[in-house]
Formats: structure tokens, C-alpha cells, sequence
């Protein structure tokens, strides 16, 4: 096997190690620290957690950057096209339009297709988060203290945005966050939004709301999912509800 192929799969092997006790950045500043290191896996980790963070900075994303255009000459093995595609779609989570040209020059300069695909998918997507980042984070950061995981979550479920609320729900669900002030805005959304239309993405959002839910098993909200399954106006959502009661069999 090429060494680099071998030092990318060590470094994957590392980042897992550290991530499985450390799921991902609690701070901007633990964000520079790892784009700053030299290993990509963990890179790509944070890049993905991102989504999420509700940063905007350049004290950040000029790094980022950085890693981006590096990496920019080398677009040409498969190592570095994943490297890169995670990249450029991070740039587009600062919502930071001082980054649209760097996103258009990757689009631009890159040789693999991918990489150019997620340039493209990215630049729409920088304007979308400069609105998602204000709700995540109402009070940005370095200009103000950064808000908790938690606070977090309850942000992007207070937003009544689909895109968050789809977001918040399988954060919540994924790294089985059940603790008390998540489930309790969780249970509150859901209430808020079960009996209202839904468009094909507002019920896949709330789908996940009604999932996420039912996953932390918690005995107080066994009531909630039951109305969902028993009342829901939409069909498809009550018939998700009653597969979600099972979590309470198990």
C-alpha cells in the first residue's frame, strides 16, 4: 500500500480516537486549534461540525481557507478530493461572503469534477447561512462569549427554520443528546408543529423531530409521541409516530 495511503488511513485511526471521547470542536478556539494541525481526518470532522457551529469569523474560516487552497494544486487523488469537497463546503457554512471568491475559485481551478460539484453546491449555500449562523448564534463570536452545545440546539429549534429544525433533530438523535432542557424545547416544537401543513421538507423536519423524541426513550414524553401517532393531521407523520413507539419496547 503507497505510504500516503497508509499515513491517511493511521491519521483517520487517530482522529477516531480522539473524536469517540471528543465527538467533535466544543470551542472556536479547539476549531483554529485542529485546522491548524496537520491532520486532515480531523479536519474533515470539524469541517462537517461546521454545519452546525453558527461561526462565521475569519479568526476561523481564513484558516480554513488556507487549507483549502493548499490542497487547492493537489485536487487529483482520491485523499485530497474528500479533503478538499469537506473544505470548500465549510467556507460556505461561515455564511461569510468575504469568502465567495475563494469557493469560485476552487469551482474554477479544480480539476476533479466532484470537488467542482461541491464548489458549486456550496456558493447558494454561503448566502443561506449568513441568515442560519444569526439564528444559531444571535450574538456572534469573537464579539461575544460562544454559546453552549445545548443553547445551541435550543436555537435551532426556537427558529421555526425547517432547515434548522431537520439539523437540530438528528444532532440531537445522532449523538443521543437527551438531557433535560434539549428534549423539553424538543417536546415544545414538536407540540408546535405536528398539526400545521407540511411541505414535503417540513415533514421530513418534523419527522425528525418526532424521531429524535421518541429516541431518548424518556417515559415523560411517551404522551407526545402517542397524540403525533393518534392526531397528526399529516398520514405520513402519524404512521412515523406509531413506528417510533417501538423505542419504548425496546
Amino acid at each position: 500500500m503507497p505510504l500516503r495511503s497508509l499515513l491517511f488511513i493511521a491519521s483517520l485511526f487517530t482522529a477516531f480516537t480522539v473524536f469517540t471521547a471528543h465527538a467533535e470542536p466544543q470551542s472556536p478556539d479547539e476549531f483554529i486549534q485542529i485546522f491548524q494541525s496537520e491532520n486532515q481526518a480531523q479536519q474533515i470532522q470539524a469541517a462537517q461540525a461546521l454545519e452546525w457551529a453558527g461561526l462565521s469569523s475569519p479568526k476561523i474560516f481564513d484558516v480554513v481557507e488556507a487549507d483549502a487552497l493548499k490542497a487547492l494544486p493537489n485536487d487529483k487523488d482520491k485523499f485530497t478530493v474528500n479533503y478538499l469537497s469537506y473544505m470548500v463546503k465549510a467556507l460556505a457554512f461561515s455564511g461569510n461572503e468575504k469568502y465567495r471568491p475563494t469557493i469560485e475559485k476552487i469551482q474554477r481551478e479544480a480539476s476533479n469534477k466532484k470537488v467542482k460539484k461541491y464548489a458549486q453546491e456550496s456558493l447558494p449555500k454561503l448566502a443561506v447561512y449568513t441568515r442560519l449562523n444569526q439564528l444559531i448564534v444571535p450574538k456572534p463570536w469573537p464579539e461575544n462569549a460562544y454559546p453552549s452545545t445545548n443553547q445551541r440546539l435550543i436555537n435551532m429549534l426556537q427558529s421555526n427554520e425547517t432547515e434548522l429544525l431537520l439539523l437540530a433533530a438528528k444532532r440531537i438523535n445522532y449523538s443521543n443528546n437527551y438531557q433535560a432542557e434539549v428534549l423539553s424545547q424538543l417536546n415544545k416544537s414538536l407540540l408546535e408543529n405536528y398539526q400545521k401543513p407540511l411541505s414535503d421538507d417540513r415533514l421530513d423536519a418534523v419527522a425528525w423531530l418526532t424521531h429524535a423524541l421518541a429516541g431518548s426513550r424518556s417515559l415523560d414524553y411517551k404522551p407526545t409521541i402517542e397524540t403525533v401517532a393518534n392526531t397528526a393531521e399529516n398520514k405520513k407523520l402519524r404512521k412515523y409516530a406509531v413506528k417510533y413507539l417501538k423505542y419504548y419496547n425496546q
